[in-house]
C-alpha cells in the first residue's frame, strides 16, 4: 500500500494586516507639531473669547488645522456661510490632488474609508507617500489616522485648558506645522532621489507665486498644483507611450514568426502523408 501524502496546510494568500506599532512610531513627528499646534489653537480660541469646549468639539468635527484657525476670525466675525465655505474650499483645494495618490484602495470597509479620507491631512499624506509609510498596510494608515487625530485633539483641549495661563506675548507656537512640513519634504527627497521632481516643483511654485503676485491674489497653492499635476502627467503619458511603442512591434514580430513556423509545419506534414 503507498503511504498517503501528508495533509497540506492551507495557505491563505491574502494580505496580512500589519501591527501597530510601526504606525504609532510614524506619528511621532506629527505629535511634536500637532501637541504644540494644538495648543496654540486652543489659547487663540479662548483669548478670542470663544468657550473653551469648541476647541476640542472642532478637532473632531472638522479637523482641518489651517481651517480651524480661520474659523476662530470667521465666528468673531460673523461672517456668512457662503464665504465660510468658499474659504475652506480655496484653503483645502490641495486636498483634491492627495486623494489622486492616496491608498484607499488598502482600507477595507466602507467605515475605514470614510474615515480616511475625512482624516486625510497634509501629514498622514506626507508620510504614507514618502519613505516607509509607503509600505503600510490598510489597518496601520488606519492607526496612523486615528493616532494623529488623537494628538490633534489632546494639544487642542490642553491648549483651550491652559488658555488663560499663558501670556499672549508667547509666540512662536504656529511655525511648528512648517518646520514639520520641512522635514517631511526632506524625507520625500532623500527616498525618491529624483532631482527631475524637485526641479519641477520649485519651476512650479516659482510659476506661481508670480501669478499669486502679479496676475491673481491667493492663487499661488491652486496654480502651483495644478501646474505641477499637468507636467507630471504629461511625463507619465510620454514615457508610457514609449514603452508602449517599444514592446508593441517586438511582441507582433513574435506572433508573426509563431504563426509562420505553424503554417511550415503543417505543410511538411501535409507533403510527408
Amino acid at each position: 500500500m503507498r503511504a498517503s501524502p501528508p495533509p497540506t496546510e492551507r495557505t491563505d494568500h491574502r494580505q496580512p494586516e500589519g501591527g501597530f506599532g510601526e504606525a504609532v512610531r510614524l506619528t511621532v513627528p506629527v505629535a511634536m507639531a500637532y501637541i504644540p499646534l494644538g495648543v496654540a489653537f486652543g489659547v487663540l480660541l479662548t483669548a478670542s473669547g470663544i468657550n473653551w469646549y469648541w476647541a476640542p468639539l472642532s478637532t473632531l468635527l472638522i479637523y482641518a488645522g489651517s481651517i480651524e484657525f480661520l474659523a476662530v476670525g470667521f465666528m468673531v466675525a460673523g461672517l456668512p456661510l457662503y464665504q465660510v465655505a468658499f474659504t475652506s474650499l480655496i484653503v483645502n483645494f490641495r486636498h483634491i490632488f492627495y486623494g489622486l495618490s492616496f491608498p484607499i484602495d488598502r482600507l477595507r470597509g466602507k467605515t475605514r474609508k470614510a474615515y480616511g479620507v475625512f482624516a486625510l491631512t497634509d501629514e498622514t499624506y506626507g508620510i504614507t507617500s514618502a519613505g516607509p509609510g509607503m509600505h503600510l498596510t490598510g489597518r496601520q494608515i488606519t492607526v496612523l489616522q486615528v493616532v494623529s487625530h488623537v494628538w490633534w485633539f489632546l494639544g487642542a483641549l490642553l491648549g483651550a485648558l491652559l488658555g488663560q495661563v499663558i501670556p499672549e506675548s508667547v509666540k512662536g507656537f504656529e511655525f511648528a506645522l512648517t518646520a514639520m512640513f520641512l522635514t517631511l519634504a526632506v524625507n520625500a527627497v532623500r527616498t525618491s532621489r529624483s532631482a527631475t521632481l524637485v526641479l519641477l516643483a520649485l519651476g512650479a511654485g516659482a510659476i506661481g507665486y508670480l501669478v499669486d503676485r502679479y496676475v491673481v491674489g491667493e492663487s499661488f497653492l491652486i496654480v502651483s498644483l495644478l501646474l505641477y499635476v499637468v507636467v507630471i502627467s504629461a511625463m507619465y503619458r510620454k514615457d508610457r507611450g514609449r514603452s508602449t511603442d517599444t514592446e508593441g512591434p517586438a511582441s507582433t514580430g513574435g506572433l508573426t514568426d509563431t504563426e509562420g513556423l505553424t503554417d511550415t509545419d503543417e505543410n511538411n506534414k501535409e507533403q510527408a502523408k
